[in-house]
Order: C-alpha cells, then structure tokens, then sequence
C-alpha cells in the first residue's frame, strides 16, 4: 500500500488548517486589493486618463476651429470649412462619453465593494467615507486648540498677576 490510511479526526484537523489558512490569506488578499491608497491610485490612473484624453481633444477642437478661421481670414478667396473641426468635435464628444463612463463604472464598483464585499463598517472605502489617517489628525488638531486655548487663558491670568505684584510694589 502506498498511501498510509489517515484516522478521520487527523484528516478533519488537517481540512480545518488548511481552512483557516485559505480563509486567513484570502482576507489579507482582500484588504491588501481594496486598500484605500491602492484603490485611489487605480482610480487616479484610470479616471486621470480617461480626463487627460478628453482634455487633448478640447484643444485638439479648438485648434482646428482657429485654424480654420485662420486660412479664411489669411487667405483670399479660402471658403470658411469647419470640416476638421467637425471631425475633431466628434473625437471630443466620445472622449467625453468615455470619461463620464469610465467614472460611472469605477463609481458603481466602488459601490458593488462596499456593499458586497467588504464585510465590516469600518472597512468600507469610498469617495466620501474618510480615512483614518485624516480622522487621527483632525482629533490631534482638536487637542491642540484646546491646548493653545488654555495657554493663552493661563498667559492672561500670568499677566494679571504681574500686573497685581506692579501695584502692590
């Protein structure tokens, strides 16, 4: 025989390690895949330049445009044509319908992960859910104002007091 015959309790704790070993992966898979700056990157990129490509086609139309006035008023007897204007008018509005549809997809994926994916409250990411790091320095600048507070109201009654010793002397 050439493989050993396991005992169903060995064969359980085995199953039971390897269970906890997968499931304990895949969950730092997913927190490392739905990282906030990971995501922020991706969407930077991709929405970035999606935008970038319809910015390149805005001035891309409106070269064509001055140009095309340009060889009107320049040359004589040139009849006003707008047709590569035209043409790049067209470029710009499916760059445009291209980045509204990117930023929806990406909108709607951040939407599908937060609501069925991310199991916990406090893991969810999204355009507005803000992070942790933000949170941390907003209650740190708390602090600190009330900090300064209580050093200008301790200088104040500093001063006072020096004031009181002036006129006792």
């Amino acid at each position: 025989m050439l493989f050993k015959p396991r005992e169903k309790k060995e064969f359980l704790d085995t199953r039971d390690r390897l269970l906890k070993k997968s499931s304990e992966s895949m969950v730092s898979f997913r927190r490392f895949i739905f990282a906030p700056n990971l995501l922020t990157f991706v969407i930077s990129v991709v929405v970035g330049n999606a935008f970038g490509s319809t910015v390149k086609e805005l001035v891309n139309t409106v070269s064509h445009f001055f140009y095309a006035l340009w060889r009107w008023i320049v040359r004589s007897g040139h009849p006003l044509n707008f047709d590569s204007t035209l043409s790049a008018l067209s470029d710009l509005f499916t760059s445009s319908l291209t980045l509204i549809s990117i930023a929806l997809a990406v909108f709607y994926f951040i939407e599908f992960i937060n609501n069925w994916l991310i199991g916990t409250e406090q893991e969810k990411w999204g355009y507005d859910e803000p992070h942790q790091d933000s949170l941390d320095m907003q209650a740190l600048q708390k602090k600190n104002n009330a900090l300064v507070k209580e050093n200008i109201a301790l200088q104040k009654e500093m001063i006072e007091l020096m004031k009181d010793i002036k006129k006792d002397k």
